[in-house]
């Protein structure tokens, strides 16, 4: 196993600076949408950043819905913090942002996805695609989404563990049973995914219009808080202009679910941030994008029951993928355990089969 190495700090002359926006969303206008584990998965990844990758908690932005949040989580508020955490962002810096909460195909013909606020409004591929744009040179962003229908966040970067971004629609809406138990609590075992239908009803009801474009009810209840995706005609939505500084670690595959799960005390959790904290906090040394993505997919899918099983995804370059989580990938030590050949895959895929028993 590779010697454990400062997750911070590489070099003198190669100073890694890391910033982190955390948000976790429950309580949802709709009781019916309504989650309990997304706080606690901001907890989790917050100590886990602090305690093992010795992150600085003045550079941890925390967002939860709950009475007293300094910051809450609105689709406004998220995208400032956003556009804070870039614009303090140096060349070759860090950043990490996590979402826990619903997401939404909010076009199903097209496949197009969004993570969704506390405040009902949408943040899509679009948004997040403006602070990528912003970054400086050599700086990354991380994005750790723990929802439903959220491989389409960072748009084309392609897959290298799991399914493309923008595959057929998988999720089967006429499923008899959808009563699944896990630790005798069925209440924190729900998918982590607002339906179409049942959000175009909530905003038409709010809006008084009749119109299935979700974006027109959004424009009229948010302004120009809305996403630029239905503020801006098409030619003027921006465009990728930097390769290679996003990397999206999706909970579920595309069109697929996100479950929610709970802890080992007992506590609402999401399944896949648990899994990916779980990992981080056992595993000494350093971990590849790749290798922790693979682990997780490995570990959820001996734990969920078959029905429910939830595959994580990862979507970014190849250098990238065999990249150390959080990390910078100068040299073939930083790479980690997992690399780009086939025999270190299929060694990696021992470990992990191994691991995953222990984990799971």
């Amino acid at each position: 196993m590779e010697v454990e190495k400062k997750p911070v700090t590489v070099s003198s002359n190669n100073q890694v600076r890391v910033q982190a926006v955390l948000v976790g969303c429950n309580n949802y206008p709709n009781p019916k949408h309504r989650l309990r584990g997304s706080h606690n998965d901001v907890y989790k990844m917050r100590n886990t950043l602090i305690n093992r990758f010795r992150y600085d908690p003045a550079r941890i932005v925390v967002m939860v819905d709950k009475p007293g949040s300094e910051k809450m989580p609105t689709a406004a508020n998220i995208k400032k913090e956003l556009r804070d955490m870039v614009g303090k962002a140096q060349s070759g810096d860090r950043l990490l942002f996590l979402f826990s909460g619903h997401g939404l195909c909010y076009k199903p013909k097209d496949r197009k996805h969004a993570i969704v606020a506390c405040d009902n409004n949408l943040i899509t591929h679009l948004d997040l695609r403006c602070e990528v744009n912003r970054l400086p040179e050599n700086a990354t962003l991380t994005v750790l989404a723990n929802s439903c229908c959220s491989g389409g966040l960072i748009d084309k970067e392609p897959v290298q563990v799991g399914a493309p971004a923008y595959q057929a629609l998988l999720i089967d809406d006429d499923d008899d049973d959808q009563t699944v138990m896990v630790n005798n609590d069925v209440d924190d075992y729900i998918p982590r995914m607002i339906t179409y239908e049942s959000y175009l009803a909530q905003l038409s009801a709010e809006t008084g219009m009749n119109d299935p474009d979700i974006g027109v009810h959004l424009v009229r209840l948010f302004g120009s808080d809305a996403s630029i995706m239905f503020r801006l005609p098409i030619n003027e939505h921006p465009k990728a202009l930097k390769a290679d500084q996003r990397i999206l670690l999706s909970g579920p595959e595309p069109q697929k679910y996100s479950w929610g799960d709970v802890d080992e005390k007992g506590a609402p959790c999401g399944a896949f941030t648990k899994t990916v904290v779980k990992i981080l906090d056992k595993h000494a040394g350093s971990i590849t994008n790749r290798h922790l993505v693979m682990r997780a997919r490995a570990i959820l899918e001996k734990r969920v029951p078959k029905k429910y099983v939830q595959r994580p995804c990862l979507y970014c370059s190849p250098k990238n993928a065999d990249a150390v989580f959080l990390r910078k990938p100068f040299t073939r030590a930083e790479i980690g355990e997992a690399s780009a050949s086939a025999s270190a895959s299929a060694s990696a895929l021992d470990v992990i089969d191994q691991e995953s028993e222990e984990l799971a």
